[in-house]
């Protein structure tokens, strides 16, 4: 509701009443010029010595310590009246003599505390004298006898640059391991390739881009040649020795844009985005070539007379829809070519077909 003319006086005079009942403390504050303010008011003595931190008091010129309190004696294990023979820089070692005179003279620069660190050294139970980083806080401080003295109020620091060094290294630490276990959720722990579960996240993107931009991509599917033999006649740890050389001809032959991963087993693909079956064909003639050539252990003694792969290539979108169909139909080019004699490259027969319409 509205209130009219005549209820407005009312208002302000009530709101005035309110005013008028403030606490007297508050308009007695209120009203005080600004020398007469509390912290005007109050005794910097008593300040100084109930500080927490240490606190010291140069002189402006000399830097010799006028006054120091009581967590300052702590500090030092020493009297007030033994920090009183000091200068500043005797507190900290001989070299870091010019650092701290530089920063003193910032300081006496700046109207706002000068901040810093340096090392002090304290006397420890032992006898030995021991390090404390601290971490300065430096003004000048005008005195009621219209002299200046620098302030000095120091913190030790030392554990809490300790601790921060050690979140840093277990913060470097839980990176590396976070990288491990990303590294060990998409790629193969003995070849370092992409696993299959990963495999078939890139292939669905790629088929998801490849059909909103109407490009191709192809599909290498790569088997080891009489793998069962190699094993059975050398071992599991020289298998193993194979697909690691395997996987690192896949690797070296593919281009940056290309993705080799391990299928499962001795079975090995590649995922080639934006790419034709014409170059497909190409990388994988080099693939298998080069691991014809490769001189892997007890080759030889292999069924063909040396270590090899067949290879099959599927290519979207004449040769299937889905991913899954292109991945399919890579996979029965292989069994084409193992069927046909191995050490071959099939290319499946729609590819084909569409070649030879073209």
């Amino acid at each position: 509701m509205v209130s009219t003319s005549s209820e407005e006086p009312t208002n302000l005079i009530n709101n005035w009443v309110r005013i008028s009942e403030f606490p007297a403390f508050y308009r007695s504050v209120t009203s005080m010029s600004p020398t007469e303010t509390p912290a005007h008011l109050a005794a910097y003595s008593d300040l100084f010595d109930r500080l927490l931190d240490s606190a010291l008091l140069l002189d402006f010129d000399t830097l010799q310590i006028t006054d120091a309190n009581p967590a300052c004696e702590r500090l030092f294990d020493t009297t007030r009246e033994e920090l009183l023979k000091l200068t500043f820089t005797d507190l900290a070692e001989v070299s870091q003599s010019d650092f701290l005179h530089k920063n003193i003279r910032m300081a006496k620069r700046r109207y706002y505390p000068h901040t810093f660190e340096c090392e002090w050294v304290l006397p420890h139970s032992n006898g030995s004298p021991q390090k404390a980083l601290m971490k300065i806080s430096a003004c000048p401080l005008k005195l009621s006898n219209e002299t200046e003295v620098i302030q000095i109020i120091a913190k030790d620091i030392t554990q809490e640059r300790e601790l921060e060094i050690k979140a840093a290294s277990y913060l470097k630490k839980l990176e590396t391991l976070n990288k491990k276990l990303e590294d060990l959720s998409t790629h193969d722990e003995m070849t370092k390739l992409y696993n299959f579960r990963h495999f078939t996240f890139l292939l669905k993107q790629e088929h998801e881009r490849a059909k909103r931009y109407g490009t191709p991509y192809s599909l290498i599917f790569c088997d080891v040649d009489h793998f069962k033999h190699y094993n059975d006649r050398n071992g599991h740890p020289a298998g193993d020795e194979v697909l690691r050389g395997v996987a690192e001809i896949l690797k070296n032959s593919c281009r940056t844009v290309d993705f080799p991963a391990r299928y499962g087993g001795e079975e090995f693909v590649i995922l080639c985005p934006q790419t034709a079956s014409e170059n497909a064909i190409h990388l994988a003639n080099r693939v298998r070539e080069t691991v014809e050539n490769h001189p892997f252990a007890e080759a030889s003694h292999q069924p063909l007379g040396k270590l090899s792969v067949s290879i099959g290539i599927a290519t979207f979108p004449f040769d299937g829809h889905t991913a899954e169909e292109i991945l399919k139909a890579a996979d029965q080019a292989v069994y084409a070519s193992k069927k046909n004699g191995r050490n071959r490259i099939t290319v499946t027969e729609q590819t084909n077909q569409m070649k030879k319409a073209a």
